[in-house]
C-alpha cells in the first residue's frame, strides 16, 4: 500500500506528549494528534515538486515536495521537507523484523538549517506518524532497504543539511494519514504536517 504526499500544513502543537513503549521497540503516543483546524491559517508551503513512484515496495516519491520552515528554541529555523514515504518499509537485516502482526512504514525528511547558529537535534525523536483513527506513532529503531536512517544526533551549521529516514512500527491494517515533524526532539512549538494521499 503506498501513500503519496499531497499537502502540507503548519500546525501549532503546544502540549507535551506521553508515550508508551510496546514489546517490539515501537513507541506509541497515546495523546490526541494536533488539531488540523489551523491548517487554513498556515503560510503557503515553499519549494518545488518532485514526482515519481515505483512498484517494488521501496520508497514512494511524494507527488509534491513541500518545504516548511519550522522554528525551535533560541531562534532556530530549519526548513523541513518530506522527501519520501514507504509503506511497507523493508528491513535490510534478516535478523531484525517487525513483530508478528505489525509492519514498518518510513518517512524520509530533509533538514536544512536556515538559522545563523548551529542546529543540534536528535531528528528521529521529532517525527510522528498519525493514522486515520488519530493514533500517533513515534520512531522505532530499525534499518531499512529504502536508505539510511538519521544518526542519533545531527549538528548542522548555517546552511548545512541532513537527510534520513525515520521508521515507525504499526499494526497490520493501519492506514497512515499524515506525518509530522517538530524540532528540538518534538518539544518545539511549531509542528509541520504532511497529509498523505489515500
Amino acid at each position: 500500500m503506498r501513500r503519496h504526499l499531497t499537502t502540507a500544513a503548519l500546525v501549532i502543537a503546544v502540549a507535551a506528549t506521553a508515550t508508551a513503549c510496546n514489546g517490539d521497540g515501537q513507541n506509541v503516543d497515546n495523546s490526541k494528534p494536533s488539531s488540523s483546524a489551523g491548517a487554513d491559517k498556515s503560510p503557503a508551503p515553499q519549494g518545488g515538486g518532485t514526482s515519481g513512484g515505483g512498484s517494488t515496495g521501496q520508497d514512494s516519491k511524494p507527488s509534491s515536495s513541500d518545504t516548511l520552515t519550522l522554528k525551535g528554541k533560541d531562534g532556530e529555523q530549519v526548513a523541513v521537507t518530506l522527501k519520501g514515504f514507504a509503506d511497507p518499509a523493508q528491513s535490510n537485516n534478516k535478523f531484525m523484523k517487525p513483530a508478528a502482526g505489525k509492519h514498518w512504514v518510513a518517512a524520509q525528511f530533509e533538514l536544512v538549517n536556515k538559522g545563523s547558529g548551529t542546529y543540534t537535534d536528535a531528528p528521529a525523536n521529532g517525527a510522528k506518524l498519525v493514522d486515520t483513527n488519530g493514533q500517533n506513532y513515534t520512531q522505532t529503531l530499525a534499518n531499512i532497504t529504502e536508505g539510511p536512517t538519521f544518526p542519533g544526533t545531527v549538528n548542522l551549521g548555517a546552511g548545512e543539511k541532513a537527510l534520513g529516514w525515520v521508521v515507525f512500527s504499526v499494526p497490520d491494517g493501519t492506514k497512515p494519514k499524515a506525518v509530522q515533524y517538530t524540532l528540538d526532539s518534538g518539544m518545539a512549538k511549531d509542528t509541520g504536517e504532511w497529509v498523505l494521499k489515500k
